[in-house]
């Protein structure tokens, strides 16, 4: 088995370290970020990750969906006990709470191993899931100042600022800039939660940055149009029209 850790602290990283060559476990690496952690998976193909959840920028729940094919197994590190029992409970996932023990790593191992031999189901860590798995845990992520899109073979950090806007199509969102757009791999939802006070939901399919519009106007039957300020005009539903009015202050 070849394990990857992923922790931004130094002295957690030396520690679980420590722990997985005890217990007889190669490490193939050590990434002290999340970016770190997408780039070493895609090199070093570990079976399993050991991945801290609260991490600057990009946290442990965006790891874990942005991961490159073949998947490892996610083993989280988290200090919210009581409700990542109620999250991990079903054997698809598993987690060890800070400060790691030697006996609970190695019950977290040891069910990887099982799962690597094929003796039971991996299931697959779906935005839906994590975003369940995060409304269980209470775990909020701060509002991000640069987002991971999709770019070629991996990802890459733009800044929410040049984002003018996300829609959803076909079963993605994209983000869209000025120049060019990208995927992602959240829910519109997800990145509704994140961004609020910077940008807003104008329909089921679209959420604008409220820095780029500039103006809305009345399209006669309850609904409105926007426009952005690289000319791109978009639909405001009707249930959605005055709270963006409010925003706009209009």
């Amino acid at each position: 088995m070849r394990v990857l850790i992923v922790d931004d602290e130094a002295a957690a990283r030396r520690r679980l370290a420590a722990l997985v060559e005890e217990l007889g476990i190669e490490v193939v690496g050590e990434a002290a970020h999340g970016l770190s952690a997408l780039e070493l998976i895609g090199e070093r193909r570990p079976d399993v990750v050991l991945l801290d959840v609260v991490m600057p920028e990009v946290d442990g729940f965006d790891v874990a969906r942005h991961m490159p094919e073949p998947r490892p197994l996610v083993i989280f590190q988290t200090a919210y006990a009581e409700f990542a029992v109620k999250a991990f409970e079903h054997d698809a996932l598993d987690y060890v709470v800070k400060p790691v023990t030697r006996e609970r790593l190695a019950q977290a191992i040891e069910r990887a191993r099982r799962r690597l031999a094929g003796s039971t189901a991996i299931a697959r860590l779906t935005p839906e899931t994590l975003e369940q798995l995060g409304a269980v845990m209470r775990y909020r992520p701060a509002r991000p100042e640069r987002l991971l899109v999709r770019h070629g073979a991996g990802h890459r950090l733009v800044p929410l600022n040049d984002i003018l806007s996300f829609s959803a199509s076909e079963g993605l969102v994209y983000a869209r800039t000025s120049g060019w757009s990208a995927g992602t791999d959240y829910t519109l939802n997800e990145l509704e939660a994140r961004t609020t006070g910077t940008f807003i939901r104008v329909s089921r399919a679209d959420l604008v940055n409220l820095s780029h519009l500039t103006g809305i106007r009345s399209n006669g039957d309850g609904s409105a149009t926007v426009l952005l300020d690289d000319g791109t005009v978009l639909r405001v539903s009707r249930r959605r029209a005055t709270s963006v009015r409010a925003a706009l202050g209009r």
